[in-house]
């Protein structure tokens, strides 16, 4: 049988897997998509609860109505991981940007509140904690690693 002959054979698909350092990028940044849903699922319940006292009914109304925000804030994170991962080189890269930028942002709101400025007006005159310039430094870090692992490799990756 001549090669023109021959039944045509189908060749093999080869699905692109993206490298493990792009993986790692979108699993920190889904890592933090599931917090912020964590958070908006427990405002939610919270300031929903039949139990709440007169007297903090405001804090219940603020903590329902930031909800819809930190669920958009949650589906873009979403979205940023799946840029990181599976995204083309354009996409990755505004990905790659969004990731560094918030490291940066976090980084210099926690230098702010540790310098006792407070860069979102909502301590109200009391004392930050420490807990909350911990939390926005390992935010800095946690998308700082993001950024640099999701934008590593080559254009091709």
């Amino acid at each position: 049988m001549t090669p023109s002959a021959s039944p045509a054979q189908a060749r093999p698909t080869v699905h692109h897997l993206p490298s493990l350092a792009r993986l790692v990028a979108a699993g920190l940044v889904a890592t933090m998509a599931v917090i912020v849903f964590s958070i908006a699922i427990g405002n939610q319940v919270v300031g929903s609860s039949h139990t709440i006292v007169p007297a903090q009914g405001d804090v219940a109304v603020r903590l329902v109505a930031s909800t819809p925000i930190l669920v958009v804030i949650g589906l873009l994170h979403v979205a940023v991981a799946f840029a990181l991962a599976h995204g083309r080189d354009g996409l990755r890269i505004v990905a790659v940007l969004a990731s560094g930028l918030t490291s940066l942002a976090a980084a210099s709101s926690a230098a702010m509140l540790a310098a006792g400025v407070d860069p979102f007006a909502l301590a109200g005159g009391r004392q930050i904690s420490t807990g909350a310039i911990g939390l926005l430094v390992v935010a800095a870090v946690v998308y700082g690693t993001a950024a640099v692992a999701g934008g590593s490799g080559t254009v091709e990756d």
